[in-house]
């Protein structure tokens, strides 16, 4: 028991820590600091950023001193971790417009420009360098100390994809990987996940003026034995995906590598994606809790091959199929604070990469749901603002005692869900299975208003439609025990015209939009034949008459 007390208090602390990190994160505006301040074309420029929304994109450009941040111009782009920091690196160009200038501005920015971080840079004059033509460079070995650097490694920045170095030989220390970089253990390809704090590493490049170095190759030549650390206390939370790698493509057994990663954003092309893992035919399921601020987000996945996203378990990305670098993106509108974000991906054959990141788009931001508009609420009477809202595909959903968004309650919660379909002309049949109170709307007219506490009852209703577009509208609310929603529709075949002549009319099911008349008003029961079955009583209401008929309602009452 001291054990669970103890646990419990550490995961509220911890909690506790995030919400305070991203509310403070949210009053501090962002910044960039970018070494050297003084640059020269060829040079390796660092950017690291602060204050930043966890897990967005940063775009980094250049502009003339002045200008408008709209006119830069991209050179590069990062991810930020959970905390809100990122580190990028690129080679200052050494021609057009930028290499002719003394003075001009580094830009951070989101896409929107909802946040933008400027610095000021100095450049050296192209006239105070001996200009050396390229065919030169090229056709001459270079075979300088500087090309290369030996050393321990102290530091490993996966989200900027850098290494800082304690350098034996050369002088560079923060070491800077880029697609085309290899990594070699053993004489195997290795990825940076394999490098650790204090292997000794020997790094072949193009190096900088301030130290740094873009690597072409990385061997390394000596491994650090890695003791088991402690679990990680309240006062140093890991703030990581966790990511789980399967040598297979549906998640089965155990995963042959489990470990953090800071961010999603890899590119193995024709390389394995961790040390013991196939190059083909692997797995991964990231898995996290991330914070967010109150607002509209559009969250992005660009792979190959296929990939899912759960966002507090509700899918909101599914593209389980090959692809070449597609991208994809989904909308969701976000209470403030800790959100669950569940990432799957697998890769086939051929190239492989994944990158996952989530864009701040305001209060009002206009959203796009393709599918059902999921608004869920904190409250049974669906009022104030909605504490999540996404797409769903369908709404068929058995949270049992379980809450449906992380940080909801298990119950006394209520969802509204909205949609506009396509049909075409007939009479439709719509169904709801819940538990606790449902109604549901066609076109503004009710054809379901049971708004009362009941256990696992289904009930339908029925109404003639016109060919075309036409909106449905489901509310639900959830009081106590299990929780549980199913929506869904079918065309009813054409009832033929009631003449003098005595017909039998084809048998439907489940049962038909007219009843067949008989002598007597009380409803006609049929005793199953199985003591273990239920009888159904059909009870049909007629609730508005119209041009097109009786628009009906049936309840379908399950008796013991």
């Amino acid at each position: 028991m001291n054990r669970l007390r103890w646990t419990g208090i550490v995961f509220i602390v911890v909690g506790l820590f995030l919400l305070l990190a991203c509310k403070f994160g949210r009053d501090k505006p962002p910044s960039i600091n970018v070494s050297p301040a003084r640059i020269e074309p060829g040079a390796v420029i660092t950017v690291s950023g602060k204050g930043w929304r966890p897990g967005e994109q940063v775009l980094i450009g250049l502009n003339a001193p002045n200008a408008p941040p709209e006119d830069s111009e991209t050179v590069t782009t990062a991810l930020t971790d959970a905390s809100g920091d990122f580190v990028a690196l690129f080679s200052f160009p050494e021609d057009g417009p930028w290499a002719s200038m003394t003075e001009l501005c580094m830009v951070a920015h989101t896409r929107d420009f909802s946040k933008v971080a400027v610095a000021s840079l100095n450049c050296t004059e192209l006239s105070t360098a001996t200009p050396v033509p390229s065919s030169t460079v090229s056709a001459i070995p270079s075979v300088e100390p500087a090309t290369y650097v030996l050393g321990y490694v102290e530091d490993i920045s996966a989200s900027a994809r850098t290494i800082t170095v304690k350098p034996i030989e050369g002088q560079a220390e923060v070491i800077a990987l880029v697609e085309s970089t290899e990594i070699i253990c053993d004489g195997r390809l290795a990825q940076l996940m394999d490098i650790q704090i204090g292997d000794l590493i020997e790094a072949h490049g193009q190096v900088g003026a301030n130290n740094s170095m873009i690597a072409d190759r990385i061997y390394i030549l000596a491994r650090v034995t890695v003791e088991a650390t402690a679990t990680p206390t309240a006062t140093t939370p890991v703030l990581a995906w966790r990511g789980e790698y399967y040598n297979n493509t549906t998640f089965s057994g155990n995963p042959s590598v489990v470990r953090e990663d800071p961010i999603i954003d890899f590119q193995w092309q024709d390389g394995a994606a961790a040390e013991g893992l196939a190059v083909d035919n692997f797995a991964v399921r990231w898995t996290g809790s991330w914070p967010f601020e109150t607002g509209a987000y559009r969250f992005y996945a660009q792979v190959d091959d296929g990939v899912r996203l759960w966002l507090d378990e509700h899918v909101i990305v599914d593209h389980w199929h090959e692809s070449t670098s597609a991208l994809y993106s989904a909308d969701a509108y976000l209470s403030a604070g800790l959100h669950a974000v569940k990432a799957e991906y697998f890769d086939a054959h051929g190239d492989a990469h994944a990158r996952l990141w989530w864009e701040y788009r305001g209060l009002d931001a206009a959203q796009e749901y393709p599918h059902w508009r999921g608004e869920y609420y904190s409250n049974m009477t669906l009022s104030g603002t909605p504490f999540l809202v996404v797409n769903e595909r369908v709404i068929d959903f058995d949270w049992g005692t379980g809450v449906p968004a992380s940080g909801m309650p298990d119950s006394e919660f209520s969802v509204r869900w909205t949609r506009t379909v396509k049909l075409e002309e007939g009479v439709y049949r719509f169904y709801t299975h819940v538990d606790d109170g449902v109604r549901l709307w066609v076109d503004e007219t009710e054809l379901i208003d049971q708004w009362h506490d009941a256990a696992w009852q289904t009930y339908f209703g029925d109404v003639d439609l016109s060919s075309g577009n036409h909106d449905i509208r489901v509310e639900y609310y959830e009081h106590a025990g299990h929780a549980v929603i199913r929506v869904w529709w079918e065309v009813l075949p054409s009832t033929p015209t009631p003449t003098s002549t005595a017909t039998h009319g084809p048998t439907h099911t489940p049962l038909p939009l007219t009843p067949t008349p008989t002598l007597t008003t009380t409803p006609e029961f049929n005793p199953p034949l199985s003591p273990d079955s239920v009888w159904h009583c059909l009870i049909p209401v007629c609730i508005r008459s119209g041009a097109r008929g009786c628009w009906r309602q049936r309840l379908i009452l399950d008796l013991p």
